[in-house]
């Protein structure tokens, strides 16, 4: 499976990173689809040569011009962020459309490196997955404010009411 041929990808490389968006709130326990994989790293040059490495490995490569590496310049995020609006950096297949991870490199969050200290280290299946908290990914699904985002809010707040 992709999902888990990327995470242990990544994890083997040492990448700082963790997991977001629709695999996340799904990995949380509310049920949702989607094809693609989410991740923020930690936006050093070292760290996202190692997440680079990783997902090359896989036969994966940035569909946009850009090396992720350079994106470890602040300015460079700010500048792609304001004037190409790159949120995330697409890694594709383009042999298998389904097969895909986007590299968040403009998240909604104040410190990224935060955010991956917080991430919970879940079992799934036979490999350990870096989590966002639910706390994270509901401010970020929030400041995000897409429908669909607005929509997991609701039900991450509802199994947040439901929790023992």
């Amino acid at each position: 499976m992709f999902l888990e041929q990327a995470i242990t990808a990544l994890s083997e490389s040492g990448a700082r990173y963790c997991v977001v968006g629709g695999v996340a709130v799904s990995l949380h326990g509310v049920p949702r689809t989607t094809y693609d994989l989410d991740i923020v790293a930690v936006p050093t040059a070292s760290n996202l040569g190692r997440v680079d490495a990783a997902l090359r490995s896989l036969g994966l490569a940035p569909r946009a011009p850009v090396e992720l590496v350079a994106l470890a310049d602040e300015a460079v995020r700010r500048e792609w962020l304001e004037l190409r609006n790159l949120m995330a950096l697409t890694y594709g297949d383009p042999s298998d459309p389904l097969r895909e991870v986007d590299v968040l490199v403009s998240p909604p969050v104040d410190s990224v490196a935060d955010l991956v200290g917080r991430a919970q280290h879940r079992a799934v299946g036979r490999m350990t997955v870096p989590l966002v908290s639910i706390p994270d990914l509901i401010a970020m699904k929030r400041r995000a404010g897409r429908a669909q985002d607005l929509a997991d809010v609701a039900h991450l707040e509802q199994l947040v009411e439901d929790a023992p």
